[in-house]
């Protein structure tokens, strides 16, 4: 670096310094007008309590209490915010009680009816019916065959004799 440039910086690094310094002032003077501005306020507001106003001779005099200056509340919440917050719990413990009853009811509506066991002595008698409806099937069969065995020999018999063939001689 040439000695110019360091120079150029150190100057411009002085002159930010000194702009820093004069608006640490300005700040600082502006605090402390700030402050007196609130003292006086504050005194001329005790002041006025204390002094009240002479009563015009014909007007009705009224005493009005001071007010005392309210403090500005940054955390101060408007009153629905209780109600806001007292529906939302309400609204929650309806959900955690009433979803599993929910769930419950539908499990039980959505349930197939329940199958009840067979008596033994009515298992044994459909039993006894399947095997007797199987044996009359069985029969039924053989008959059907029987008959298209009859029907094919009836076929066979109705037929006419061929005659043996005569020679034209």
């Amino acid at each position: 670096m040439t000695i110019a440039t360091v120079a150029l910086q150190q100057g411009q690094s002085d002159l930010g310094a000194q702009i820093r310094e004069q608006v640490r002032q300005q700040i600082q003077e502006a605090q402390e007008q700030a402050r007196a501005a609130q003292q006086a306020a504050q005194q001329a507001a005790q002041q006025a309590a204390k002094a009240p106003a002479p009563p015009n001779p014909g007007e009705a005099t009224t005493v009005v209490p001071p007010v005392p200056p309210m403090p500005m509340q940054m955390d101060a919440m408007p009153p629905q915010v209780f109600d806001i917050v007292i529906f939302f719990f309400i609204t929650v413990a309806v959900i955690i009680i009433g979803l599993p009853i929910a769930r419950a009811l539908g499990r039980r509506l959505d349930r197939k009816p329940y199958k009840q066991a067979l008596d033994p002595g009515l298992t044994s008698q459909l039993q006894r019916i399947e095997n007797t409806v199987d044996s009359m099937a069985i029969e039924i069969e053989r008959i059907s065959e029987a008959q298209r065995y009859m029907a094919r020999l009836q076929t066979e018999r109705a037929e006419p004799a061929s005659l043996p063939p005569t020679d034209a001689r």
